[in-house]
């Protein structure tokens, strides 16, 4: 199991999570941080920095770009479970 950095606001979990931005779609999407670095592409073997974009494609077939840390409600978070 992994550890997240969370807190609690006003009653409410947070966790700090990456934000991505997928290319065609208007919506971010948000995935629990490990760390307080950037997510880790695998192609380039280091962890990404704001701005950039996964060398892979994501499942849909569209390149992802890392948009920094953001706090999240913990509901919010797709796959976060409890």
């Amino acid at each position: 199991m992994k550890d997240y950095l969370s807190r609690i606001v006003d009653g409410v979990e947070q966790r700090l999570c990456w934000r991505f931005q997928v290319h065609g779609k208007s919506e971010a999407t948000y995935e629990p941080a490990s760390a307080s670095h950037g997510p880790f592409d695998r192609d380039r073997q280091r962890h990404l920095k704001q701005g950039e974009t996964f060398l892979r494609l994501d499942r849909s077939g569209s390149p992802r770009k890392y948009n920094g840390l953001i706090w999240q409600p913990k509901s919010t978070i797709a796959g976060c479970g409890s």
